[in-house]
């Protein structure tokens, strides 16, 4: 018995209403792994601008040491040369 058009494009739009879904399904799938992905990111760039500031802090601070330390130095030899 021949199939009647009718249920042709009624099969045919359950698979592609199938096809949607599944479609969805993923796309949904991706868009919440997106939202981690950019969560991770986010969360990267913030440690990641916390150490830099950190390092640029200790920087700074070594270089006050070393100039305080030159200092000392300098003067320490001005008066042994006076001595």
């Amino acid at each position: 018995m021949a199939r009647e058009p009718e249920n042709l494009v009624l099969e045919l739009l359950r698979e592609i209403r199938e096809t949607q879904t599944d479609h969805s399904r993923l796309l949904n799938e991706h868009s919440e792994e997106f939202r981690r992905l950019r969560a991770d990111i986010e969360e990267w760039q913030e440690t990641t601008a916390t150490a830099a500031g950190f390092a640029v802090h200790s920087n700074v601070r070594h270089e006050a040491v070393q100039k305080k330390l030159d200092e000392i130095d300098e003067r320490l030899k001005r008066l042994e040369e006076r001595h």
